[in-house]
């Protein structure tokens, strides 16, 4: 971890969690409040962890409500974080805030929210893609969900 330039409170780290097959490097931001407690803190008063992964693609303009449909409805189902997308920098993001007092927050429970987070960026990405560039519109992913759904297979995803 390192300290974020103008807050020595708060350290940064980056980690590899995925690299796809056209080689594009999955990386998730953590940014953690490792400071020690003021006097008179509550015992056990929390501190916090935000994870951001950045999917490696940009969205097209005409593309943003197409885009905005679907991470509303992924978020609607999402196991963990949540989908968002700046406008200003044109990219998808997923993040989830991890909020544990000091002494829980630990290395194996950092990894396995990475896991998950990894997890829903690799299974959804895909799809926000396509939505992304244009190549498939939100309604035709529910028509294609609501198809499979009817003829009995489930493809397990959320929209």
């Amino acid at each position: 971890m390192e300290p974020i330039e103008g807050d020595p409170a708060v350290e940064q780290m980056h980690v590899l969690v995925h690299v796809d097959e056209r080689g594009r490097n999955y990386l998730v931001r953590l940014l953690a409040d490792l400071s020690a407690l003021p006097a008179g803190a509550p015992p056990r008063a929390t501190r916090f962890v935000d994870m951001a992964l950045i999917l490696p693609f940009q969205v097209e303009a005409a593309a943003n409500v197409e885009v905005l449909r679907l991470l509303n409805a992924v978020n609607l189902g999402g196991l963990i974080g949540a989908f968002a997308l700046s406008e200003v920098d044109r990219v998808v993001l997923v993040r989830h805030t991890w909020h544990a007092p000091l002494e829980d927050i630990k290395a194996s429970s950092a990894f396995a929210l990475l896991q998950l987070l990894a997890l829903s960026a690799r299974e959804t990405g895909p799809m926000i893609e396509q939505v992304a560039t244009g190549a498939i519109r939100f309604d035709e992913i529910v028509s294609a969900v609501r198809t499979q759904l009817e003829s009995g297979q489930n493809t397990g995803a959320v929209v």
